[in-house]
């Protein structure tokens, strides 16, 4: 009797471990993007923040201005925000586009109906999972100027002369992840997730 009885539990956690194991997995999975996407959100903030200061107006790449200042600052360059998902191990692609009016080769901007409205971006190419992918541009809302305007150092003449022009039009700074949950793995599912963080501010200069 007693080892029908446990030969009858071993059956029955046979057959309820598997669906008890794929709930435990999926809650762990479910928990670690949350924080991937919450942290995703607060690195766009940041970058934001930090965009719209004249500091920052000469390169999203190099440090700021004011670590050349008698007392210098602490701060690093932009694209550090994102390198706040690098314990979660993700990775960050960030380049300076080829032309003024293009976004980075690795994406592809679409206007909002009003220009002077962030648009959409969608990212283009081979795209890695797990991969935070930068784009920071600058709605101008002067007359002439490029909307939107993109950081392109290479660029000739005046457009190419900063990453921000002065005249306190808004910055939006847009990140962009695929993560591919471990359960897709396991099971083979090839589908990922595009986790997207967008944050506006307006130049304080």
């Amino acid at each position: 009797m007693r080892f029908g009885k446990t030969g009858q539990a071993l059956l029955e956690f046979a057959l309820i471990a598997p669906a008890l194991f794929l709930l435990i997995g999926a809650t762990v999975d479910l928990g670690r993007g949350m924080l991937i996407y919450t942290m995703l959100q607060g690195a766009s903030r940041d970058m934001t923040r930090q965009a719209v200061l004249g500091y920052y107006s000469g390169s999203n790449t190099l440090p700021p201005t004011c670590t050349a200042l008698a007392t210098p600052c602490t701060l690093g360059p932009l694209t550090n925000g994102p390198h706040q998902l690098d314990p979660l191990g993700m990775s960050v692609v960030y380049q300076d586009s080829t032309a003024i009016s293009s976004a980075p080769a690795y994406g592809t901007f679409t206007a909002n109906v009003n220009p002077l409205q962030p648009g959409t971006i969608a990212l283009t190419g081979a795209i890695n999972p797990g991969t935070v992918y930068v784009f920071v541009y600058e709605l101008d809302a002067t007359p002439g100027n490029p909307n939107p305007r993109w950081s392109c150092p290479s660029c000739a003449g005046v457009s190419g002369a900063a990453v921000r022009t002065s005249g306190h039009q808004l910055v939006v700074v847009d990140l962009k992840l695929q993560w591919k949950p471990v359960l897709n793995t396991l099971l083979g599912i090839p589908s990922t997730i595009t986790f997207d963080s967008q944050s506006v501010a307006r130049l304080e200069f």
